[in-house]
């Protein structure tokens, strides 16, 4: 199935009763130990920790209230992950959403002028434009960097790091969603 339309966000087991993806907010009602599980991944440094609370200019949402999502397919990360290092990383699956199913007032994070954990420039913000939208084949420079650092301190992780987040405010339906594994080329 063609992937160019969408937006990508690894798949997780969905809250019980939901057939979308939910800000790590609403889990908190919906499915609290898996609130804890999420929320606890920012406890590792300040800047994560302040991350928790930052605002997302002009969704008046803060960081834990909007759906992560990345316009780059995932596949490009796996390449370039696999170019960096020799090997091929484990399989994973992600949702591939079509940008015409994200909910009204979705906007692309581009951090360029601040750093992790300090507030938002609004000028790192624009509206995402479902029309216009078509996933990249190909990493981001700033990602494919952040990938050979942590090739170079043998370690791996925040593989996403480094690329424009899609942040849809409040649930993303699935309906039309379909999976594809990042170890597949589109």
């Amino acid at each position: 199935m063609d992937a160019t339309d969408c937006v990508f966000h690894a798949r997780v087991e969905l809250a019980a009763g939901t057939s979308s993806l939910l800000p790590m907010s609403d889990l908190a009602d919906t499915d609290p130990a898996a609130y804890r599980d999420a929320i606890a991944k920012y406890d590792d440094t300040p800047e994560r920790q302040r991350l928790r609370d930052t605002v997302i200019p002009g969704l008046g949402r803060s960081w834990t209230e909007v759906v992560f999502l990345s316009p780059v397919h995932p596949h490009a990360i796996w390449q370039a992950w696999f170019e960096i290092r020799g090997r091929r990383r484990p399989p994973m699956e992600f949702w591939a959403i079509p940008a015409q199913d994200l909910p009204d007032g979705t906007v692309v994070l581009d951090r360029t002028m601040t750093a992790t954990g300090d507030p938002i420039d609004p000028r790192e913000v624009e509206r995402f434009d479902r029309e216009a939208h078509r996933a990249s084949p190909v990493t981001t420079a700033k990602n494919r960097g952040w990938l050979e650092e942590m090739a170079r301190r043998g370690v791996s992780g925040a593989w996403f790091h480094g690329i424009p987040h899609v942040l849809a405010p409040g649930p993303v339906r699935l309906d039309r969603a379909h999976v594809v594994p990042w170890e597949v080329a589109p």
